[in-house]
């Protein structure tokens, strides 16, 4: 048995990213399936050579003899966190050897599917140089082997992140359509192009030809007829096929495609009757500073304790994450998204993406937020105190999915950079125009079920008042920085007068920020946001805030709660 160590333990701690950002840029629901399942698959054949190395055999071996502290649970089909922490030295080549190897095969498994389609040899396929180079040159593994705690080996490995080198892949000829960032991939992608005897309209028709050869053999749902891929959209897209994924010496309740339908036609928000076509709404979300709180749990600076700390937290978010993925439908059927085919892309851990729909009738944005209501309560059944930011999208039938996909990113961002455990609602019109209001989690549902038209009936949930007179007010420039009295009159003619008390305070509006003791989310976030160098509030700054989150309120309120009886021009 291989010693992990002598009486100094030193650990290893591996991570990697793509060099183009390939995997961040999916841009559509099939693209991020295939990247989840890439970098969960890489993690996990990095994590099961370790406990190889180590001569850990799972089910035989002691759990506490195994080396991969965290992630503690490995899942390709959920989602595997890709920065890996070993006990022990974990020699630095093996590690480079075996996943260029695992990354190596996903890219010849996926051109051997395309080539061995064409049963008829129609094309030529010169394009081999260029796959390799995809398997050579995609990836960075960063790696970092020593440090006596998890958290100074964690550190070194940030730093040396910081000074990337990589190979990029020289490319001419035209971009994909889809991304735009790298060259179609087709048969005769490597041919010399001479402009005096080449027609470039010949060379594009060959390449739709090619594309519809492509759809036509995996289908339209895999590959549409109308794109043009690069080599890693292609790859993105070919993994989730069970005919590729059967290479790669997994499970075949491993495979990526058990998560995922024949099409994505049940998700389709265009219907040939524009009267049917149907809103979706859309979030993604992330558990908050989860490396502070980490810290936070190795009080005494043991070693051991924060080998253990750190396994019992994997562990908890990936079953969490395991709970959400299998459970998410049966939390649902308690609310009005009783009918909904809601469906939770990834879960790997802390953080996840989903989507909410009905197939044969219109879902409403009141219902989502119904069940946003209940998340909270959901989040904290990993039982780790931490919180979690989320951005919800409700997305218009006419967005490009890519577009619905790229707001969720944003939306989550900015409910990070208003200040975290909060839900940033973004109404997404067919123009690309958007809306967007933030709230913390606790404040939420209170409110927004507290608001009473000008009848002062709490029932009555009609906006458009509220929405009418911000309207007014902002033709007249009412809202300055100089006071927050309009937006306050205003609040208070639709919600319960404690309300602002509570969420803004006094004229120095304390109450309007985040404080860990007693812990609270305020609206705006943190309060050194505000200051100055001398760290006096910048006053102006926040009765701005103050202006738009009161007049944001009243224009996505507006939307979310009457769009279902309304049928936006935007």
């Amino acid at each position: 048995m291989r010693i992990q160590g002598n009486s100094r333990m030193s650990y290893t701690v591996i991570t990697f990213a793509p060099v183009q950002g390939f995997i961040e840029n999916s841009r559509k629901l099939r693209d991020l399936y295939g990247s989840s399942f890439i970098l969960s698959y890489l993690a996990k054949v990095l994590c099961e050579d370790a406990q190889r190395y180590f001569e850990y055999e799972k089910g035989k071996s002691p759990q506490e003899n195994d080396p991969v502290i965290s992630p503690a649970v490995i899942n390709v089909t959920q989602g595997t966190p890709n920065q890996i922490i070993i006990r022990g030295e974990y020699p630095e080549a093996e590690a480079q050897r075996i996943f260029n190897d695992a990354w190596r095969t996903i890219v010849s498994s996926c051109q051997e599917a395309i080539e061995t389609k064409d049963e008829n040899k129609t094309w030529n396929y010169n394009w081999s140089r260029v796959w390799n180079a995809w398997g050579n040159y995609s990836w960075e593994l960063f790696y970092f082997c020593g440090g006596e705690t998890i958290t100074e080996a964690r550190q070194k490995l940030n730093e040396i992140k910081h000074s990337r080198s990589w190979v990029g892949i020289n490319w001419i000829g035209e971009s994909s359509t889809l991304s735009g960032i790298d060259e179609i991939a087709w048969p005769g992608m490597t041919d010399q192009f001479n402009p005096k005897k080449d027609s470039i309209s010949e060379v594009n028709q060959r390449i739709e030809t090619f594309y519809q050869h492509l759809s036509d053999k995996f289908t339209e749902a895999i590959i549409s007829p109308k794109e043009q891929l690069s080599i890693p959209e292609l790859v993105k897209r070919l993994i989730t096929l069970d005919d590729v994924a059967e290479k790669l010496n997994i499970a075949e309740n491993e495979y990526p495609s058990i998560q995922i339908p024949r099409s994505f036609q049940d998700i389709s928000r265009q219907n040939e009757n524009s009267e049917d076509n149907r809103w979706t709404g859309w979030f993604q979300g992330d558990g908050d500073k989860i490396g502070d709180y980490l810290k936070s749990l190795n009080t005494s600076n043991e070693p051991k304790e924060e080998e253990e700390n750190l396994n019992k937290f994997s562990s908890a978010m990936m079953k969490w994450g395991e709970y959400f993925k299998q459970e998410f439908k049966k939390e649902i059927q308690d609310t009005q998204l009783k009918e909904s085919k809601g469906r939770i892309i990834y879960a790997g851990g802390d953080d996840f993406l989903g989507v909410l729909y009905r197939q044969q009738s219109k879902i409403t944005a009141q219902e989502c937020l119904e069940w946003f209501y209940k998340f909270p309560d959901i989040w904290k059944q990993h039982k780790q105190k931490i919180t979690v930011s989320v951005g919800f999208v409700w997305a218009a039938p006419n967005v490009p999915q890519r577009d619905v996909l790229q707001h969720c990113r944003e939306a989550e961002q900015s409910a990070k950079k208003s200040g975290r455990d909060r839900i940033a609602l973004r109404i997404l019109f067919n123009s690309g125009n958007h809306l967007e209001w933030n709230c913390p989690w606790g404040l939420l549902k209170n409110l927004l079920t507290h608001y009473r038209d000008r009848n002062q009936l709490k029932d009555e949930q009609n906006w458009t008042h509220l929405y009418n007179d911000i309207a007014v007010l902002e033709s007249r420039h009412a809202f300055t920085r100089e006071q927050t009295k309009v937006a306050e009159a205003l609040f208070k003619a639709y919600f319960p007068s404690q309300f602002w008390e509570d969420i803004v305070g006094d004229d120095n509006y304390e109450k309007a920020f985040n404080h860990p003791q007693p812990f609270q989310t305020g609206i705006l976030g943190e309060r050194k946001n505000y200051t100055n160098k001398n760290g006096e509030l910048e006053l102006e700054n926040v009765r701005k805030d103050i202006n738009n989150w009161v007049i944001n309120l009243g224009k996505v309120g507006f939307h979310l709660f009457t769009f279902s009886d309304k049928k936006s021009k935007n």
